[in-house]
């Protein structure tokens, strides 16, 4: 069932890049991710919970062969194979389920037409796709971490349609352009029937369920296998993962999560996830220093807010001062203070390059905690968490802004990287749709931070003790019951005479040995690079397709040096002699370099 394209003579051999955006350093959360993403977006009309289940299992080999065959030669061909395969005699997989969803509906192309429908978009477009409005899915690469997140770089996927109740079968594979014999094969291959058509056989179909413990039965939606499953996914990181990325919605009550292993049975709803997630060891995550019961119930808190404020924003030129603020803004921070949620309605106006004008608007929740470390800022877009930005930097202020409404949802996921990360102006094609796009979306990014910085203003009345335990130490007399104080003692600052020299060139830059440094060689070093920008932490914003230190146009060159890890932004290496020279090319002309380069001890 398994079929991969041969290649004409005249073809040109290509390898697959979507995986480049979806290299993901926790595929539990890229899974989780990606699947209740979909979900989300595939929910049905009049209904008001969608549920996902995570179903961890596995069989034996034997029974596998069946849906594998052939796939095996593909996968021996490309270095993919699992190492010692033959040897297991178990198959570990993963099914997926969601339920109250549409399935892959629409047109499937079987007739040699290229429709744009869901079941099209899934199957047979990469890098494409056509959600719309408040969906949150964009770049239609997504579906690639099941590829990745498999040792078989393959999944299947069993569809029960809204539109015409059809049950329908396909898997994918994606691999490698590759040889067998005489025959050069296409990096892709489908599970199907004749041609383009899924395979439909009822019996088939029965037996591949029992297999993989499929539950769907005559409901609409979308069940997935993902085989032989990373090593690193775990039904534990995927209860951290659905609570980390899903805590808003599953609190609205939109979302439900179930996740089986082992007999093992978990349920994630809005009556237990605090619950849930107080039970959870959470070091080693991003959590790992938050009060989470804390952070949960405050979000349930502001979930159920009724008293917002709508702020008085220009349309032209859209600014948060005092004065959008009105008579209460003196009530908003005695209320903010006092460590009261304060919520807000900002509204904006959209307006695309054809001149089509829409007013729209999203919340912001905010609430003074004393006791942070840092700011804890969370962003929700169509139930989807905007995981990278943070704006608020060690205020300890918590907030969460929610955008719901369908054009600014828009507006927001065409400026979304592809992972679903962040907001950035130069996402492709963003500023030629809309007037004033970059405008817009730092008015929006960034106003919360406005906002925080107005409201959180220091009490009036005069505070005698603020600061006195950082500014002097006191001391007790044993037989007098004054106070003194003496002066703090000041350890010396030791200072590093530096060791590297770092010199720009047209298209990079060389690092070489200052003649002074008096480090010892042999040693060991490390460094780091990424594009200059006018605002952030120009490393912090690095994504791989700005460049990658370990392919073209990136050149590497050396002397009296051993290079001995070599990825995406940065570069470890040995100093073996005086002469040490380190020379990177290749890199964008117009583009300012930071580099920050460092022994390592």
């Amino acid at each position: 069932m398994w079929r991969f394209r041969v290649l004409n003579k005249i073809e040109p051999e290509r390898d697959p890049h979507e995986a480049e955006f979806f290299r993901p350093e926790n595929p539990s959360d890229a899974i989780v991710r990606e699947v209740i993403q979909n979900s989300l977006d595939a929910k049905r009309k009049g209904e008001k919970t969608v549920k996902v289940s995570f179903c961890f299992g596995e069989t034996n080999r034997g029974n596998m062969n069946k849906y594998i065959g052939v796939l095996v030669d593909h996968l021996k061909e490309c270095d993919f194979l699992p190492e010692n395969y033959e040897n297991f005699t178990v198959i570990p997989f993963i099914t997926i389920e969601d339920y109250g969803t549409k399935g892959l509906d629409g047109p499937t192309g079987e007739d040699g037409s290229r429709p744009e429908s869901n079941y099209f978009d899934f199957w047979m477009r990469e890098g494409k796709s056509h959600k719309s409005g408040i969906e949150a899915g964009r770049w239609g690469m997504g579906k690639t971490t099941f590829h990745i997140t498999s040792q078989f770089k393959s999944f299947w996927g069993f569809t029960v349609r809204s539109d015409d109740q059809r049950e329908l079968l396909v898997g994918k594979s994606l691999l490698k352009t590759h040889r067998i014999g005489n025959d050069m094969y296409s990096y892709e291959g489908y599970f199907r029937g004749d041609e383009c058509a899924p395979i439909t056989d009822k019996d088939y179909i029965k037996q591949f369920k029992e297999l993989f413990s499929i539950k769907r039965d005559k409901e609409p939606g979308l069940s997935l296998v993902i085989p032989f499953p990373d090593d690193d996914v775990s039904s534990d990181a995927f209860v951290k993962s659905v609570i980390i990325h899903y805590f808003y919605t599953i609190l609205e009550g939109v979302l439900t999560v179930e996740i089986s292993d082992s007999g093992n049975h978990y349920t994630l709803n809005s009556e237990n996830l605090i619950e849930k997630a107080k039970q959870q060891d959470w070091k080693g995550t991003s959590w790992e220093s938050l009060d989470v019961e804390e952070l949960l119930q405050s979000i349930a808190e502001s979930i159920n807010m009724d008293d917002f404020i709508e702020l008085s924003i220009d349309k032209n030129n859209p600014v948060i001062n005092e004065e959008c603020f009105g008579e209460k803004l003196e009530e908003i921070r005695t209320n903010f203070n006092e460590c009261k949620l304060v919520g807000f309605v900002i509204p904006v106006t959209i307006k695309t390059a054809e001149g089509d004008s829409t007013d729209t608007e999203y919340k912001i929740i905010l609430k003074s905690c004393p006791d942070l470390k840092r700011a804890e800022e969370f962003y929700i877009r169509s139930g989807i968490r905007i995981s990278d930005i943070h704006t608020l930097g060690n205020r300890t202020v918590r907030g969460i802004m929610v955008v719901k409404e369908e054009d600014i949802s828009r507006f927001l996921r065409d400026a979304e990287t592809p992972a679903h990360t962040d907001w950035k102006e130069g996402t492709e094609d963003f500023k030629d749709k809309y007037e004033k796009a970059s405008t817009i979306l730092r008015f929006i990014k960034n106003s919360m931070k406005n906002i925080v910085s107005i409201i959180d203003i220091a009490p009036q009345e005069m505070q005698r003790d603020f600061l006195k335990s950082v500014f002097s130490i006191f001391v007790k007399k044993p037989d007098d019951e004054r106070i003194v104080t003496r002066p703090p003692r000041i350890p010396p600052i030791i200072s590093h005479p530096p060791v590297f020299d770092v010199n720009g060139t047209k298209d990079g830059f060389s690092i070489t040995l200052k003649r002074d440094s008096g480090e010892k060689i042999p040693f060991r070093g490390s460094l780091i690079v990424a594009y200059d920008l006018r605002r952030g932490n120009p490393f912090k914003h690095y994504e791989t397709f700005d460049f990658d230190l370990a392919s073209v146009p990136i050149v590497i060159q050396t002397n009296d040096c051993n290079l001995h890890r070599n990825e995406r932004n940065e570069l470890d290496f040995e100093v073996t002699g005086k002469d040490f020279l380190i020379k990177i090319t290749g890199f964008d002309p117009k583009r300012d370099l930071v580099v920050k380069v460092r022994v390592v001890k």
